[in-house]
Parts: C-alpha cells; structure tokens; sequence
C-alpha cells in the first residue's frame, strides 16, 4: 500500500497541486482504505473494490454528519487515486467514477461592501505602513491570492507611465497570467518602491527570512479589519475584486483570465445575488 501512495502523492504534485492538497488526499484515501479493510475483513486489494463499495463509503461520511462539500472532496480524491491505478494499467477500471457527487448548495462568496471597503481603506491609509497599503492594493484591486502576492518578485511588477501589470507565474495549478494594474495600484507601489531598501533583495514583499508568509499577510489585514469593524480575509478582498468587475458589466471571461480561474462555473458564482443586492432590490418596493 505505501508504494501506492508514493506513486499517487508523485502523480498528485507532478500534476500541479499543492503539497497541503495532496497532503489531504493522502490522508483520504488512507482513510478509505481503513474503513474498506474494516469492512470486507480482508487486506486492501484495490481490484476489489467496487462501485457499491465506493458509494457505501458515500453513505458512511454522511452519516457521520460530514458537510456535503466535504463528503464531495473525499470522492474527488478517490476517484484520482483511482484513475491514477488505472493509468498505472494497476486496474481495469475505476470503481469510482460512477459514483454521484452529494447535491450542495452552494452559497455566494462573501465579499465587501463598498461600506467595508472605505473603512478598511482608511484604517490602511491611516495606521498602516507603504508595504500594507500596497499589499491591500494588489489584493483590493488586482484579485491576487495571497500565495501569489507573497511570491512576487521585483522583476514581476512592470509600472509604466500609463499601465503596468504584475506577472503571476506561481497561479493555482502553476498557471502564467499577466494582471494589468489600474492606475490607484501603480501609484500605490510606486511610493512603496520608493520606500523598498535595495538590500531587501528580489522579493516584492519581503519577510524576516525570505518573502513574507501568507499568514503574515492574514495577521496585518485582521488587524486593520479589527481596528475598521470589518471581518476581512485576503481571499474576501479577491471575492470583493471579482464581484465588482461582474457589477461593472465586464464579461464572465475577462474575469475568469484576471482572476485565473480554470472554470467559468467558478466566476458564474460573482452573478448570483449577495445580501446587499437583495436588500436593494427589496428597497425599490419601499413606500417610504
């Protein structure tokens, strides 16, 4: 079993995943196993499993109570693990692949208000440094996530005098994207570049030892998000980004690119309506 799983956590990160991504689908399909050789009373044979195998496993998380988005990621992850037997000609067929996701419903992402966004932005503005103010910016007005802003090199901004860009070449599944950068990011980063000391060396945003870690990032911004009243996450400034691009009328695709989204379902999720947009659309019927 653990050269199966060498060979699957190979496949995993030559594909592009991340090493927490494999690192949980490891832990799925180990999972799996112990629960099927609990249940047959035999040792793991992968030819033996079976569809009905597979989508009693279904049954058993949900009736441990599990969330239908996590009952969904534990079939994600043994159905590759299938797939990937079977590319190893290890099996004839992929027991999984038959077996139905569990329906979820799937809320709208949580973004800002253009409220939130101004408190956030003076409590930035006020209390925080040239590096924070350029790190909100590229977050706020770029829709970067936050592993890929903490990666960014010098050599990856590219400030004109009327356009600029920043090139993501550490994207989700290690895709290349070049970001245009409005003109309120190039003021921004030009005045936290002016700052920058030349011995901080090639990263953007530099940390104690190397670049600055995501959680580093998470800290700052909970701070501002504390002293503003605003819950605000790295990843909700990139919801706020995506959500205003869809409000302003720009298509599904253009967002889809800037955004590096691999699948235009996953921008579709910016046109269903927030809270926000239902209380305006309620207010319209208002007598007063």
């Amino acid at each position: 079993m653990s050269d199966w799983l060498s060979g699957f956590e190979v496949s995993c990160l030559h594909r592009g995943l991340s090493s927490s991504s494999v690192k949980a689908y490891l832990g799925v399909v180990r999972r799996f196993v112990a629960w099927w050789e609990e249940s047959s009373g035999e040792a793991f044979d992968p030819r033996a499993v079976t569809s009905l195998d597979v989508a009693d496993y279904r049954r058993y998380l949900q009736g441990r109570g599990l969330k239908p988005a996590t009952v969904n990621f534990n079939l994600e992850a043994i159905k590759s693990f299938f797939r990937w037997l079977k590319e190893e000609q290890a099996l004839p067929d992929n027991p999984a692949e038959g077996v139905k996701k569990v329906p979820e419903a799937r809320p709208s992402p949580r973004w800002l208000t253009r409220r939130e966004v101004g408190l956030l932005a003076r409590a930035v503005q006020r209390y925080g440094t040239a590096k924070d103010k350029a790190l909100f910016a590229l977050l706020l007005h770029a829709g970067l996530r936050v592993s890929e802003t903490v990666s960014l090199r010098l050599e990856d901004v590219v400030i004109r005098e009327r356009s600029g860009f920043v090139r993501v070449g550490y994207g989700k599944g290690g895709k290349y994207r070049e970001v245009p950068l409005n003109s309120t990011v190039r003021r921004i980063l030009k005045e936290y570049l002016a700052e920058l000391p030349p011995q901080e060396g090639e990263w953007l945003f530099p940390g104690r030892r190397g670049p600055m870690t995501p959680r580093a990032v998470q800290k700052r911004l909970k701070l501002f998000g504390r002293i503003a009243g605003v819950e605000v996450t790295p990843h909700k400034l990139r919801h706020t980004f995506c959500k205003w691009l869809v409000d302003a009328g720009e298509s599904l695709d253009k967002v889809a690119l800037l955004a590096g989204h691999a699948r235009l379902d996953t921008t579709a999720v910016y046109t269903r309506p927030g809270r926000t947009d239902l209380e305006r659309a309620v207010e319209k019927l208002s007598w007063e």
